[in-house]
């Protein structure tokens, strides 16, 4: 999911929780059976509102713990999504280094694409 850095730009912040675009966790099934990778998004990965009765995040909770699948919230995509489309290429080797951070469950990183 991207195009959110684009809209802050051109609009300001904007108060996220109050609602934004985002995956349901009716989706986790469908992650699974694609095995995919990691889960990338430039905001937060759940639609806000959740959508789900008592879980603010859902699809963080199962991706991470029932899938064992890391994620990425916040991530800058603009410059390998322009990449993607003018090689027209959708599959890439993504390497991420991030920074321990002890007793933490978030970090930040620099990410390389390798296409």
């Amino acid at each position: 999911m991207r195009g959110r850095w684009l809209k802050r730009e051109e609009e300001g912040p904007w108060a996220y929780n109050r609602g934004g675009a985002g995956l349901h966790a009716s989706v986790i099934p469908w992650l699974r059976d694609r095995d995919i990778a990691v889960l990338v998004s430039d905001a937060v990965n759940d639609v806000q509102p959740s959508g789900v009765e008592g879980i603010n995040r859902p699809v963080h909770q199962l991706t991470q713990v029932t899938l064992g699948l890391p994620i990425v919230d916040n991530g800058y995509l603009k410059d390998v999504a322009e990449t993607a489309n003018r090689l027209q290429r959708w599959e890439f080797m993504t390497s991420i280094q991030i920074n321990p951070v002890p007793g933490g469950t978030a970090s930040p990183f620099n990410a390389n694409a390798t296409f």
